[in-house]
């Protein structure tokens, strides 16, 4: 599955006649960095996954395995989503500890992108500042849910220390970002909403 995110980022860039450069320009990257994307030399962040979803006017499913045929119920047993991260960060963006699930594959022009999102112990997505960063924005809202462990959510100029049944809901707008501050997994139930 992880290959199929460069590959689509390539087949759509092409399909709008746009350059490699442009694209990249658009997303605020270097071309660099989306041509290694492209070849799946690394994998995206989903901060820059998004920032390109928005480049190519496309929703973040398209790179995620939304399939061909219209489906009115998708349904994910969970043997299937351990076995089938659908992306992982990379050590050269500081997040090869982060691993997304997709729990929408198979439905075709969602608008939400539920997910479920392992961090690996004490990391986090940014630096080891006490303000992590990069942190992510994008037009929209999110919804987290941790499932097991204690995840901290860097929120604007708020930290909210997360344990197992808590939720939060947020405007994705704020600048935000999601880390694992202690010594064990922590499970995420996230479920994005974008507005393109």
């Amino acid at each position: 599955m992880l290959a199929i995110i460069g590959q689509s980022i390539r087949q759509l860039r092409e399909e709008n006649g746009i350059s490699l450069e442009e694209l990249a320009s658009r997303a605020g990257i270097s071309v660099e960095k989306l041509d290694k994307i492209e070849r799946n030399e690394t994998t995206p962040s989903l901060r820059v996954l998004l920032r390109i979803s928005r480049a190519l006017g496309a929703k973040l499913g398209t790179f995620l395995g939304g399939k061909e045929e219209e489906r009115t119920a998708t349904l994910v047993r969970c043997e299937e989503l351990a076995e089938n991260p659908i992306f992982a960060g990379n050590d050269a963006e500081r997040n090869g500890h982060l691993r997304f699930y997709s729990l929408a594959q198979g439905q075709t022009d969602r608008h939400m992108e539920p997910l479920v999102i392992e961090i690996e112990p004490g990391k986090t997505a940014g630096s080891d500042t006490e303000e992590p960063k990069p942190r992510s924005e994008h037009a929209g809202e999110e919804f987290l849910y941790v499932l097991s462990g204690e995840a901290t959510l860097y929120y604007g100029n708020e930290i909210h220390r997360l344990q197992p049944g808590d939720s939060i809901y947020y405007n994705s707008t704020v600048p935000h970002l999601l880390a694992n501050e202690t010594s064990e997994t922590v499970r995420v139930l996230a479920v994005l909403y974008m507005l393109y």
